[in-house]
């Protein structure tokens, strides 16, 4: 933390120094040292550990942004914990029986490694590093006001007294407080409304130990016995999901996620309602929280969490937003911090060129498009998808098809350092594109699928690994490929794509009985959708698709294997 006085004018102004601020601040020192920098931080002193803030669980793409980007390996490996992947529990009856639940996650250890962060931990390391690297980090320093101009007026309130500090570029890494977003009028709604309460409890959770330890066929699903407790694990049911991440200070993050068309706010919005909601759809977890009301760390709340934004970068009037200050989704595949790796080294690209003086207007706006675009396609993963949350036949294919979407297309960019590769994100948009569409179909048919087909099913994992064309895009993250490999790899997974999507939509429509197409019908993948009578108009039926045969002729194949009834029983 820096001890004197704000200097008069900076390079670069970033508003916020929590995780999207301290990360920009050092991914900028690192590429361009001699950037002066000027971060205003509201919280004075360092953070609690723990009881903090939530956003823990890290997936590939920010793991490596933090680890190797940042060069922040060391720190993770000593003082965090490495995370055994995401893992899906769906209902079994009154779910008193972890074991009779279907289990959907790895169960080996990932090529890639991702950590669960105590975000208190992280963010006063961080804050160290920031300000070793010569950035001015000012705490108990509030944002008032921001003249955007030439240069760029912040007024702050800095330890009780008002100053005023130009800066020539201006970042948002406020969050919340929104304060570009509100000064330009950025906001919009998503259409996404999703509520959620947490805490934090000291001592942690084994979720293995709600099973009985001499149940060999549970704990033989997986390589090894404790695996388990060290993913992010999701309990999922009709509406709903609930996350439970452990923390490296021994405490674990608890959180309730729910829809309020099935699940209003009202039911969770103190502790003691939360505690009530669990008891009531997750006994075993309420059970693991009965008696320990006094290890309760914190206990926090946010209704309608999703939102949108209009625009990210301004390259002509030099302001950016990066982290929760743009855009923000949903916690489900832990993507937060993903896009404040995005979002940072979007920014990161234009700050360094323009301050060396290039001309960066067409660029940010390219990287607008790029940033949105990918924001507005995740989203289609979250918005009204939550209706069929407890269904493990759905919700595992759903899956796959977003597993192969964020390694095959955002990991494999990311890893290979293309994003701000102008000429190569042209020349692959038209893949892109293609993995895009296929995206928005399968989300749509989803829905109509859980309409068609909603049964319980018990006793099995569905393992990642079993599924190899899938796997393999995990696996070619970081392969260290050439340009024209990675091309043909996005390709590749278009092509993939198109074959899921046909597979997908043959085992879906085995609910509609003769109506359903045969075999050797070509269906185009763009098109699918459930109800018959749309079809003719919709283009379902197309002599340039591809039938259900020629789709199991390639490495889509493999997701037959995780199809529900090849692991488990209905119940």
């Amino acid at each position: 933390m820096a001890n004197q006085q704000p200097a008069d004018s900076y390079d670069v102004a970033i508003l916020g120094g929590g995780l999207a601020g301290l990360s920009l601040g050092l991914q900028l020192k690192h590429a361009r040292p001699q950037t002066s920098i000027f971060m205003a931080e509201k919280r004075k002193g360092a953070a609690p550990e723990a009881a903090f803030k939530v956003g823990e669980s890290t997936v590939e793409v920010s793991a490596h942004y933090f680890a190797d980007v940042l060069g922040l390996k060391e720190h993770l490996d000593n003082d965090q914990i490495h995370k055994f992947g995401l893992r899906w529990w769906f209902p079994a009856g009154d779910n008193t029986e972890i074991a009779e639940r279907i289990e959907r996650g790895i169960n080996k250890p990932l090529d890639h490694p991702s950590y669960q962060l105590d975000r208190g931990r992280f963010e006063n390391y961080l804050a160290e590093k920031v300000v070793e690297a010569g950035v001015e980090r000012f705490g108990d320093c509030r944002v008032q006001d921001v003249e955007i101009g030439d240069p760029h007026v912040i007024t702050v309130t800095h330890e009780g007294e008002e100053r005023k500090v130009k800066a020539h570029w201006v970042v948002d890494a406020a969050g919340r407080a929104f304060i570009l977003k509100r000064k330009l009028d950025l906001l919009e709604d998503n259409g996404h409304e999703v509520n959620s309460a947490w805490f934090r409890l000291a001592g942690g959770i084994n979720i293995e130990d709600w099973a009985d330890p001499d149940d060999e066929e549970f704990f033989g699903r997986m390589s090894e016995r404790g695996l388990r407790q060290w993913s992010t694990n999701h309990l999922c049911g009709k509406g709903y999901w609930v996350w439970m991440i452990p923390l490296s200070s021994g405490a674990i993050s608890v959180g309730i996620v729910a829809d309020p068309r099935f699940h209003p706010y009202e039911e969770m919005k103190t502790l003691d309602d939360a505690l009530a909601w669990i008891r009531r759809y997750e006994p075993q977890l309420a059970d693991s929280v009965e008696g320990r009301m006094d290890q309760i760390e914190d206990f926090l709340k946010v209704s309608d969490f999703s939102y949108g934004c209009k625009q990210e970068y301004d390259g002509a009037a030099r302001w950016a937003l990066v982290g929760e200050a743009g855009p923000f989704l949903d916690p489900f595949y832990s993507p937060g911090s993903d896009f404040i790796a995005i979002s940072n080294t979007l920014t990161t690209d234009l700050v360094t060129r323009e301050l060396d003086g290039e001309d960066v207007t067409e660029r940010a706006k390219a990287h607008n498009d790029l940033y949105l675009s990918t924001y507005k396609l995740n989203l289609t993963q979250y918005e009204g998808q939550y209706e069929f949350w407890q269904n493990s036949l759905v919700m595992t294919v759903k899956i796959c098809a977003n597993n192969i979407l964020y390694w095959g297309t955002e990991g494999l960019l990311f890893f290979h350092d293309k994003y701000t590769d102008l000429d190569f994100m042209a020349a692959v948009r038209p893949d892109l594109e293609r993995i895009w569409g296929i995206t928005r179909a399968l989300e749509a048919m989803y829905r109509e699928w859980n309409v068609l087909e909603d049964r319980e099913w018990r006793r099995a994992i569905v393992p990642t690994q079993a599924f190899p064309g899938m796997f393999q895009r995990h696996v070619e993250m970081a392969g260290g490929f050439d340009d024209d490999t990675v091309k043909a790899k996005l390709a590749s997974t278009a092509d993939m794509m198109e074959a899921f999507a046909v597979l997908a939509f043959h085992r879906a429509a085995q609910n509609l009985g003769d109506a359903a197409p045969g075999e050797d019908e070509k269906i185009n993948p763009y098109k699918i959708s459930l109800d018959p009578d749309r079809w003719e108009a919709d283009g379902l039926l197309d002599p340039n698709g591809m039938s259900l045969a020629e789709a199991r002729q390639t490495d889509a194949a493999g997701l037959a294997n995780l199809f529900i009834e090849a692991v488990a029983q209905p119940a």
